[in-house]
Order: C-alpha cells, then sequence, then structure tokens
C-alpha cells in the first residue's frame, strides 16, 4: 500500500525540527493578553518574595485583571531551554529535551511550546499552521536555494513580530537572495 504524501512529510524528523525551533525563537507573536472572567489563583513554577517580603508559591489574580502571557520569555527561557536557549539549533529537537523543560510542563498546544498557547483558548488552527509549514518548506527547499542579502534586518516587537532593513524604515521587508537549483 503507498503512503500518502501527507504520511511521507509528517516522518521527516529534521523537517519537524527545523520547523519546531522556529516557532520556538521565531513565534509570530511575543505576548498574548488574556483575562480571566472568575477569580483564579495562578500557581507559580517557583516560589517568588513579595513586596512585603513574603515568599508566595501562586498568585490571585481578580475576575477582569488584564494578564500579558510572555510567549518570547518562555520560548527563550534558559532555564528551561538551556544556555544555548538563544541559538536556533533545530538538533536540539533530534534528542531528548532539558530535563527541566520536560518537568515546567508547559501548557502549550505544541510540544513545550507556547507559540499556540494551550488550553481552551489555544490556536485552533495550530496543526494547519504547522502542515502548511512544512509543506511550503518541502517544495521550495528542493527547488530554491537561500541567502542572506547582506542587509542589515531587525525583528520589531509588534503584536506580530515583522522584519524591517535596519532601524530606519518601519516597512515590513526581508530581502534574501534566491536562486533555482
Amino acid at each position: 500500500m503507498a503512503t500518502s504524501k501527507y504520511d511521507q512529510l509528517v516522518q521527516l524528523p529534521y523537517l519537524d525540527a527545523v520547523c519546531g525551533e522556529t516557532l520556538r525563537l521565531d513565534a509570530p507573536a511575543n505576548i498574548i493578553s488574556r483575562q480571566p472572567i472568575q477569580d483564579v489563583v495562578l500557581p507559580l513554577s517557583k516560589p517568588i518574595r513579595g513586596l512585603d517580603g513574603t515568599w508566595m508559591q501562586e498568585v490571585p489574580i481578580p475576575r477582569g485583571t488584564g494578564l500579558f502571557v510572555g510567549i518570547w520569555g518562555s520560548n527563550r527561557n534558559k532555564e528551561l531551554w538551556g544556555d544555548e536557549a538563544m541559538e536556533w539549533k533545530p538538533e536540539r529537537w533530534l534528542s531528548p529535551l532539558p530535563r527541566a523543560l520536560v518537568d515546567a510542563q508547559i501548557p502549550g498546544v505544541a510540544t513545550h511550546l507556547m507559540t499556540f498557547i494551550g488550553g481552551g483558548r489555544s490556536c485552533i488552527g495550530f496543526k494547519f499552521a504547522e502542515l502548511n509549514m512544512k509543506v511550503i518548506l518541502s517544495v521550495l527547499i528542493k527547488a530554491f536555494e537561500f541567502k542572506p542579502s547582506g542587509k542589515p534586518i531587525v525583528w520589531n516587537a509588534a503584536p506580530v513580530r515583522y522584519p524591517t532593513v535596519g532601524t530606519e524604515s518601519n516597512v515590513a521587508e526581508l530581502p534574501i537572495k534566491v536562486g533555482l537549483i
């Protein structure tokens, strides 16, 4: 029985690693806001000292309080991802992940990532986004060669991150050299 192109595509470990690492290091959104509809208690992964000097293991969050979830911070946390957390290393996904990361039980829908958030308000299209990324990469990589343009690229923090050439522009652009293979 022949396997489908989908079956072949989802069984490429290095492509999985490249996509996972890209979504970890360069998530489209840096932060996301949430607001509880009822009073909740937020458990902390480790205790913190409050302004009054007492140690807290959880924080009460009143209904309606605006919260920001730091996707960028979670996906690049050196305590979880190790000293190379700021480096793009797809190979990290091909071997066992750091114990601290596994033990942290990050609640994201994608393996140990907050890129698509988790729970009832997670991204309903995350599997489609992952598959779309893999399909596009698998097609383009076979046909084209990509090289940096040599221009300085700056990634800008906004509700959705975007690249610009240098710091003088606010126009989203990412010049690259593309050649046929």
